[in-house]
Formats: C-alpha cells, structure tokens, sequence
C-alpha cells in the first residue's frame, strides 16, 4: 500500500495521518501524495496543538463555529480542495450538535420551572398555616378553611414527578377558583397574590415542559450529543489540524493567517479547559424527577 511504502521512508507520515485517515485522504483527494512525500525534506515543523478530548460539548460546538466563521473570512482558501468539503461537514455536525444542546437547555429550563412552582406551593402553605394559627378570629377561621382545601394536596405534590404534579395543582387551582371561597380568599392580605404566583407558575412550566418535548421529538431523530462531539473532535484532529500542519511546514502561500487563527481558537480553549481544571463531562443534561 501507498501508506506503508510512505511510512518505510519516513515515521512522520504515522505522525502526521493514522492510516485509516491518510488511506481515505488518498482516495479521495490524490495530489495529498505529493505533499506527505514533501515531508520529509522539513524536519523543523512543529505539529499544531489538537483539541483537547476532555472539552465540554458546548465548548466543542462553540469552537466549531469559530472555525467555520474563521474560514469563511478567508474566501481566498475557500476552494480549497480539502477544507471546502470539511469544513461543509463539520459546519454539518456544529448544527446538529446545536440544536441538541439547544434541547439540553430546554430541559434545565423546565427543572427551573419546576423550582419556582414548587416554591411558590410552599410559600402559600406557610402564609395560609399561618392564618389558620392566627389568634384573631376574622383571619383564622378563612385561613382554616382555606388550609383544609389546600391540605388534600400539600407541600408533598411537589415532589411528585411532572405529570402527576401538574394534575394536582390544576385541580387545585381549581378549588380555590370555587365562588365559595371568594369571600375568604379577599379577606386575607397576600392570598390572593399567592394563588396568583401559583397559577403563573405552573402556565410557564406547561409551556416549557411543550417546548422541551418538542425538542425530545426532533432529538431522538438526530445523534446523541456525546456521539456528535466525538465526530467534531476527529474532524478537527485528525483531519483540519493534520492538513493545516503539512501546509505550514511548506509555508504555502496564503494559508498562514488562516492556520495563526485556527491555531489560536484552539489554543484559547484549550486554556478555557485547563482553567477549569475538572474532569471531562460529556453530558450536560440534568437529571430529570423521578417517575419522567
């Protein structure tokens, strides 16, 4: 094979290319020959720095997209045989790895929205437990009432998962909302803001948990987004930084502002990662209630 006879003459080539990778760049693309052949006659190059695997998927997707928006400002490279079709294929994988994350986000959202219904259940227990302790009779005895509707739920539908959550404070909405209990639902201060909180809360929730799983529906047709990672990390790896390095020993006109600009989104975060000094972290997402 071509790669074998290159590498009797030279270790760089297995350094430069994995033979899988320079087998398929043979194919598809057969003046690379002469330019791994060159290789040997520049000694000095020094190989480009990759991407660091321990990079979170955001920071892989967010890097992508400089890199695209980097070689489109170089229009003058454009028809590069071999960056025109990957950078169309990692400008490919950098949308689809978006539009994951964006369900990700989605799903934090709803935590949160999760957070402040169930905060918003718990205050109207303690204002209505405290009416209902008060030792005046014309607050107490409304605040009693109204503590024995909401007693058939209580702070213990919060840590129901979503569904049955929901369900719960829709009925519950639904009593308070009964013409009995107006009179005593106006004759106490805050009560009235309180239920109010609650039925703000719990709309938003509905409309982002509609969101989330419009989100889920469009993700289950696409990759995972630890698989998509992967694939952007080898894109640039083995196949951008390995081509940009050859190009570099050669000091082909034309390129190196180019390669200066990928080398220092590169390096910026991979700086980003070592500052963070934590451990890799391929998936994002939250962990759901239990019952979803």
């Amino acid at each position: 094979m071509i790669y074998d006879r290159f590498t009797r003459e030279t270790k760089i080539y297995h350094l430069i290319f994995p033979q899988k990778t320079f087998c398929a760049f043979i194919e598809k693309y057969s003046y690379i020959c002469s330019l791994i052949k060159s290789f040997y006659k520049h000694k000095n190059f020094t190989l480009m720095k990759n991407l660091k695997i321990n990079a979170r998927i955001t920071e892989v997707a967010d890097t992508a997209t400089r890199l695209l928006i980097l070689f489109k400002r170089h229009p003058a490279i454009g028809d590069d045989t071999i960056l025109k079709p990957l950078f169309a294929e990692i400008g490919t994988l950098a949308e689809q790895l978006s539009e994951v994350i964006k369900s990700d986000k989605t799903l934090s959202e709803l935590d949160i929205a999760d957070t402040v219904r169930g905060e918003a259940i718990r205050k109207f227990d303690k204002i209505l437990q405290g009416y209902a302790a008060m030792p005046i009779e014309t607050l107490q005895k409304p605040g009693a009432k109204l503590y024995e509707v909401f007693s058939k739920y209580g702070v213990k539908i919060t840590r129901e998962n979503y569904a049955v959550e929901s369900a719960h404070i829709d009925s519950l909405l639904t009593d308070l909302a009964a013409p009995g209990l107006a009179g005593e639902i106006s004759s106490l201060a805050g009560v009235t803001e309180a239920i109010e909180a609650i039925r703000t809360a719990q709309k938003s929730f509905n409309e982002k948990r509609v969101t989330y799983e419009q989100n889920i529906a469009a993700k289950n047709a696409k990759q995972k987004s630890a698989e998509l990672k992967k694939m952007l990390l080898e894109r640039v790896n083995t196949s951008l930084l390995p081509y940009l390095t050859s190009l570099k020993s050669m000091k082909s006109a034309g390129y190196s502002d180019f390669i200066e600009g990928v080398s220092q989104i590169i390096a910026n975060t991979n700086s980003s990662i070592s500052a963070r000094r934590k451990k890799p972290n391929n998936d994002d997402t939250p962990a759901k209630k239990d019952g979803e």
